[in-house]
C-alpha cells in the first residue's frame, strides 16, 4: 500500500503560484495516476485552493463560502471518488492550519505531511505585490510602495513562518523552492512530471510594466468603477508599448532595494542552511534604481 501524503503548497504570493496551479490542474489525470488528488472542488475563480484556506481563515475581501466541516467532507469525498490516497493543496492564502483542532484531527488520516514553500527575493516579491495591487480593478491601491512594504514585512520573513510548520511536521518535511531556479519546472519535477510547454507559454496573471505604476495611480485618482479602471489600465499598457521616451522619475533607489534585501539576508540564509543545505537562499544581486513615467 502506498504512503498517504498530504502536500500543502503554502505559497508565498508572487512566486509563480498561479503558473504552478495552472500546471497542476492541467495535469490532474497524471497526478491522479500517482494516487495524488489535485482538488477541483476547492478551486475558487482560478486553479488555487482558496476555498480550503478561507474556510480556516477568512480574509477581508475574500469571504469564506464554506465552513471547515464542509471543506473537509468535500475533500474526503473527492479523494474517495478519484481513488486517491494522497492529496495536494495549493493556496498562497494558506494560514497556519495546525492552530485549528479540526485540521489536526483530519490530518491523522495521512501518514505524513509535506509543506512546500515557494520563495522569491523579498525586494522583487514586494515590487511584484505592489504591481498586483495597483493593477487590480478590485483593489485599486492608492498608497505608496513603502506603505505596502512595511505592512507586509512580517509576512516576508520566510524562515520565521517555516519554523512554525517545521515544529509540526519536522524539518525533513519542509520543501523550499526558489523562484530564481525556474520554480514551475522545479515544482513539477518534484512530482516526477514534466511542464506542459504548450500551456506554460500563456502568461498567467501578467503584471503592469513597473515603469508605469506611478502613472497608473495618477491617471486613476478618483476612479472607483472597476470597468473604467480596467480600461484606463489597458490603454496605459497600449500607450507604453508604443512609447519611445525613457522614464525619468526615480521611483525606487538602488539603496532602498538593497536595504530590503539586507534586512532579510540573515533569516534567508538561516533558512537555506536548515532546510536546503545551502549557505545562501538567494545569490548576490546588484539592484538598480527603478525609474517611472
Amino acid at each position: 500500500m502506498s504512503q498517504k501524503i498530504l502536500y500543502i503548497h503554502i505559497g508565498w504570493s508572487k512566486t509563480g503560484t498561479s503558473a504552478i496551479q495552472s500546471q497542476l490542474d492541467l495535469q490532474f489525470n497524471k497526478l491522479k495516476s500517482k494516487s495524488i488528488l489535485y482538488s477541483k472542488r476547492m478551486q475558487m475563480n482560478d486553479q488555487a485552493h482558496h476555498h480550503f484556506a478561507l474556510a480556516f481563515s477568512p480574509i477581508h475581501g475574500y469571504p469564506a463560502q464554506y465552513n471547515i466541516d464542509q471543506v473537509i467532507t468535500a475533500l474526503n469525498e473527492e479523494m474517495s471518488e478519484n481513488d486517491c490516497e494522497s492529496l495536494l493543496l495549493s493556496s498562497e492564502l494558506s494560514p497556519f492550519y495546525f492552530n485549528n483542532p479540526k485540521f489536526c484531527k483530519w490530518v491523522e488520516r495521512f501518514d505524513s505531511i509535506k509543506i512546500i514553500a515557494t520563495v522569491r527575493r523579498q525586494s522583487e516579491l514586494l515590487l511584484s505585490l505592489f504591481n498586483q495591487l495597483v493593477k487590480d480593478p478590485q483593489v485599486r491601491y492608492k498608497g505608496t510602495f513603502f506603505q505596502m512594504a512595511i505592512t507586509n514585512f512580517p509576512k516576508m520573513n520566510f524562515y520565521q513562518h517555516l519554523q512554525n510548520w517545521a515544529s509540526k511536521v519536522g524539518d525533513d518535511n519542509i520543501v523550499v523552492m526558489n523562484y530564481d531556479d525556474g520554480v514551475v519546472k522545479q515544482f513539477l519535477e518534484y512530482f516526477n512530471l514534466e511542464v506542459d510547454l504548450e500551456n506554460i507559454l500563456t502568461i498567467v496573471n501578467p503584471s503592469l510594466p513597473n515603469n508605469t505604476l506611478r502613472l497608473m495611480q495618477e491617471k486613476t485618482k478618483g476612479v472607483n468603477e472597476p470597468n473604467k479602471y480596467r480600461k484606463i489600465r489597458d490603454l496605459l499598457i497600449s500607450e507604453y508599448n508604443t512609447c519611445l521616451n525613457e522614464p525619468e522619475k526615480l521611483f525606487l533607489t538602488k539603496g532602498e532595494l538593497d536595504a530590503i534585501d539586507n534586512h532579510f539576508l540573515y533569516p534567508n540564509n538561516i533558512l537555506a542552511k536548515r532546510f536546503i543545505g545551502k549557505e545562501m537562499l538567494f545569490s548576490a544581486k546588484k539592484n538598480e534604481g527603478l525609474y517611472v513615467y
